[in-house]
């Protein structure tokens, strides 16, 4: 059997002699200890560096110890003791234990050393697989923080982006507009988009592709006053529908009344920029598109206005994921494992919200002092049943028939295939 480094270090045993040799050889020891008792350290260190010389058992952390214990004393004769009385009867001991076919125990002083030994290699042994740098990674979200955006400030409070290896910063843009963009010059690793904006944008040119998804369902639907007359998308006829972004949102929109009997020509279009609700509320306008589920109905039940919502995906629209993960196309199979790491993390911290609501509230109040609000608290317990449980899994069908949609009204030039607009980094 093989010695570990800890183990007391042992001479190799000379093969067993009869039991004339071994009192021989015990009163010669006795004798050689009796005489060298008189002599200076020095020269029992001397006899001792002779005597014993290194043995294939001695491993290299030990001599490294011991060159170590050398360079810190300055001296390795300076503690060399001077044989004692207690080592003449250890001698005698060890001689009687010969005499018997025993091997000597180790004492006290060599159980030590091995311990010690024993520690240091422990030490060695973490410093070894201490943890490996984290991979700088930055995520630009798609607007400013809010309960959209729980799994990703969840997974920071959480630390699980550190327990799959990424250092992660979450960035606030300036324009919600750039996000994409700055992902597909490689500015940013991944930048939170909208499957619809994805489609135009790789139509136009973008090196991007979607990598996970965030919330699953439409956020996007057309709301109105409950107090108003508009029961259903088809009383829109002949009312005014204010709207933030043309676009897409109008191609929605378009798509709604079709599916109702109307068309644009029969509703009046407002642009009225991001103030949706403040436009319903002072009824600048009979309608809003583009509105999000999760906060403006909230938003105006703070006000004291109840609203009503028509879901797009019930109106016509194909139903596509909300809130997606968008990435440079080129340069993804380099950072294919990255990306998998931050969308199991993302994954975790998701499950993690589902199974702890109100405790996953706090903890994201209390990540930023700006997010403890009434409209956020709203806002977070209306997000929950959006979110992706499985932010890597892709609906191969759910881009197909957005792509076809698109394509059929006009919107982008030709289609792309699926590997052009998404993929699932799981698959290798």
């Amino acid at each position: 059997m093989s010695l570990s480094s800890s183990a007391p270090r042992r001479k190799a045993q000379p093969t067993r002699s009869p039991r004339a040799s071994l009192l021989s050889t015990a009163f010669a020891t006795l004798l050689t200890t009796l005489c060298l008792s008189s002599l200076p350290a020095t020269a029992m260190s001397a006899h001792a560096a002779e005597a014993e010389p290194a043995t294939s058992t001695q491993s290299a952390p030990e001599i490294v110890a011991q060159q170590a214990e050398v360079g810190v004393n300055g001296d390795s004769t300076a503690s060399a003791p001077v044989a004692s009385q207690e080592a003449v009867e250890a001698t005698a001991g060890a001689a009687e234990q010969a005499k018997n076919g025993a091997e000597p125990a180790a004492s006290d002083e060599q159980s030590a050393d091995a311990d010690s030994k024993g520690v240091a290699n422990d030490a060695t042994k973490d410093a070894a697989t201490a943890e490996q740098p984290l991979t700088q990674f930055k995520v630009m979200l798609d607007w400013y923080t809010n309960p959209g955006h729980a799994p990703l400030v969840l997974a920071q409070e959480l630390g699980l982006f550190k327990k799959h290896g990424l250092d992660v910063e979450l960035i606030a843009p300036a324009d919600p507009s750039v996000p994409p963009k700055l992902a597909a010059a490689e500015r940013v690793d991944i930048a939170i988009s909208y499957q619809p904006q994805l489609h135009l944008q790789i139509d136009q040119g973008l090196p991007l592709v979607r990598i996970g998804t965030l919330v699953a369902t439409p956020l996007n639907v057309v709301v109105v006053r409950a107090d108003s007359d508009i029961q259903s998308i088809a009383d829109l006829k002949g009312k005014r529908v204010g709207y933030s972004v043309g676009g897409v949102e109008e191609v929605l929109l378009s798509t709604m009344l079709q599916h109702s009997g109307l068309t644009l020509d029969d509703i009046t279009l407002t642009n009225v920029n991001f103030s949706l609700t403040p436009s319903l509320l002072t009824r600048k306008v009979d309608a809003v598109t583009g509105a999000f589920r999760n906060f403006e109905l909230a938003q105006m039940a703070q006000e004291g206005v109840k609203g009503r919502a028509f879901y797009i995906e019930e109106e016509g629209v194909p139903t596509y994921d909300e809130l997606i993960f968008v990435a440079n196309s080129d340069s993804y199979e380099r950072k294919q494992a990255q990306y998998a790491g931050f969308l199991a993390a993302v994954g975790e911290a998701t499950a993690w919200i589902i199974n702890h609501p109100d405790q996953g509230w706090e903890m994201f109040r209390d990540s930023d002092p700006a997010l403890d609000t009434e409209l956020n608290k709203e806002a977070w317990y209306a997000t929950l049943p959006r979110f992706a449980l499985r932010p890597a899994a892709l609906d191969a069908g759910r881009y197909r028939d957005f792509e076809d949609f698109l394509f059929e009204r006009g919107m982008i030039k030709k289609r792309q295939s699926l590997s052009h607009l998404a993929v699932d980094v799981n698959t290798p």
